[in-house]
């Protein structure tokens, strides 16, 4: 090799190392574009270079990019298939694509790759718990707790142990995870936005939950499900709320096998008391006339008001159910209630 070739690759390598760097500040400074049209100029000049394609899916994957950010990543894994780092990386693409199964199977395969690292523990047990309608809590936990264990100084792993805890039915440690999560990272939104969310669901404690989060809004406006909670987290402050709150916190307070069918039974047990007393009435109405006893007529008569008393209380609030809490919602969306 000639001089002149020599100084053209340590200008070459030079070159890359500052596009890499520049890379790494546009992503930080939420600016994914730039940092894949930098990731591009490195892989024209090194189209084998690892480091530059997994960079570049993670650029693409905060441009929403997915088939970009997959293609990188795949090439990335097909030059080094043994990187825990990788396997990490595809599988949090691959749970944003929504590609559960597939996820988390390259979740496991870094795992394997990697023990020591908490973060596929925590993705893991993240993608068990965002399981719609009903989240796998006991394939979860222990990868939440063994996250935890691996690293109980980050907040993120912190903030999932709560959640855990907070399904799990676990109110105490869920408190103390959520303050832990939040002693070591005071300005997280995400972290503020779950721990108000917890205080507005399980502890019905909508004003500290309404300060959270609209600290949360604060650090980051554009988040969707915080602006969600804090338009609830206003209703709920609300004086005329307060009953359907408290009835929503006694249902997640619930063990989660009982919590589903509770409405279904107690709606089964009303239907029942409901149909017994009312053939209970007509019978022994029946039997008054025929008898003409005024003592018979008198108890079907009392038969009849504890069966409005039992059965008209679940009924108005039922309806003050249905009806308050859309029409809170749109007063707060008006400006009407603030």
């Amino acid at each position: 090799m000639t001089m002149s070739e020599e100084t053209r690759q340590i200008q070459g390598d030079t070159g890359v190392r500052e596009n890499y760097r520049k890379a790494i500040a546009a992503l930080n400074l939420r600016r994914p574009q730039l940092a894949l049209e930098l990731m591009s100029k490195v892989l024209r000049a090194q189209p084998e270079n690892t480091r530059a394609l997994a960079l570049m899916a993670v650029a693409a994957m905060r441009n929403k990019d997915y088939a970009q950010a997959e293609a990188a990543i795949r090439d990335a894994l097909r030059l080094d298939p043994l990187s825990s780092t990788y396997h990490l990386l595809y599988g949090m693409i691959l749970l944003a694509k929504s590609q559960l199964l597939l996820a988390q199977a390259e979740l496991e395969k870094a795992r394997e790759l990697n023990p020591l690292n908490p973060w596929p523990y925590y993705l893991l047990g993240a993608s068990y718990l965002s399981l719609k309608p009903r989240p796998e809590v006991d394939k979860a936990r222990p990868y939440v707790y063994k996250a935890v264990e691996l690293d109980p100084e980050e907040a993120r792993l912190q903030a999932l142990l709560a959640y855990q805890a907070s399904v799990d039915g676990n109110l105490d440690l869920a408190q103390q995870a959520y303050l832990r999560a939040l002693a070591l990272e005071p300005q997280n939104a995400a972290i503020l936005s779950d721990y108000g969310n917890f205080l507005l669901n399980y502890q019905t404690r909508p004003q500290q939950a309404l300060h959270l989060l609209k600290e949360a809004i604060r650090l980051d406006p554009e988040e969707k499900a915080t602006q969600q909670r804090l338009l609830q987290a206003i209703r709920a402050a609300h004086p005329l709320y307060r009953p359907i709150l408290s009835y929503r916190t006694f249902l997640l307070r619930l063990p989660p096998s009982l919590r589903g069918g509770f409405g279904c039974v107690t709606a089964l047990c009303i239907l029942v008391i409901g149909r017994l007393l009312l053939f209970l009435v007509e019978n022994i109405s029946n039997l008054a006339l025929t008898e003409r006893n005024p003592q018979l007529l008198n108890i079907a008569i009392a038969l009849m008001c504890l069966g409005l008393l039992i059965v008209t209380p679940f009924g108005l609030f039922a309806a003050y159910r249905a009806v308050m809490a859309p029409l809170l919602l749109f007063l707060i969306k008006r400006g009407w209630i603030k």
